[in-house]
């Protein structure tokens, strides 16, 4: 084991220990806010992704043989009856996992379509001609079982392809604030 040298004959200035205390109360603040923006992009990440798969998860949720609507004993006896055909303790917890992620998927939509139901009311409520052409690029892309591509979405709005692009990056940001409420705030990222 070997021991610290000693410095000798070396002192701090008051100078230098404000630089260096204002240099890490900077880093300390950049680390912060680069942890806030990280969170923002995530859910920002998966506001996308669910309205990708929105159609998926409407599928899953109406074509799933668990839900939640059903009496607890008809969905105890699927459960029973899955976990008697399967062989092992691990099996019956697959099919566990697969009734609580119907569950899940249940809740997450339903939160999903209070949330588009708000923002097409704020898109038409508002005074900006564009926030409804946002609602509906969003409904035509996501939502609708027939969905359209951007050049027919910027062709039937009269409207460049690009400005789609940007009504698409504007109505996600605010969807995700709606889904995600304080963390999908942008605001807070400086």
């Amino acid at each position: 084991m070997s021991k610290a040298k000693k410095i000798t004959g070396f002192k701090l200035t008051q100078e230098m220990i404000e630089t260096i205390s204002n240099f890490a109360i900077d880093k300390y603040k950049k680390t912060e806010q680069d942890a806030v923006k990280a969170r923002f992009d995530k859910r920002l990440a998966n506001t996308k992704l669910l309205l990708k798969n929105y159609r998926l998860l409407i599928d899953h949720c109406d074509n799933a043989v668990y839900e939640t609507d059903n009496d607890d004993d008809d969905n105890y006896g699927l459960v029973d009856m899955l976990g008697y055909l399967s062989s092992s303790a691990s099996d019956s917890l697959k099919i566990e996992s697969i009734c609580r992620s119907s569950e899940r998927t249940r809740i997450i939509v339903s939160h999903i379509d209070k949330m588009i139901n708000l923002y097409e009311y704020y898109c038409d409520s508002s005074p900006h001609l564009e926030e409804a052409r946002r609602y509906r690029v969003i409904y035509w892309l996501y939502l609708d079982p027939e969905s359209k591509t951007r050049d027919e979405l910027a062709e039937e709005e009269h409207t460049d392809k690009r400005t789609i692009y940007r009504d698409i990056n504007i109505a996600v940001e605010c969807l995700t604030t709606l889904i995600f409420g304080i963390d999908g705030l942008s605001r807070l990222v400086k």
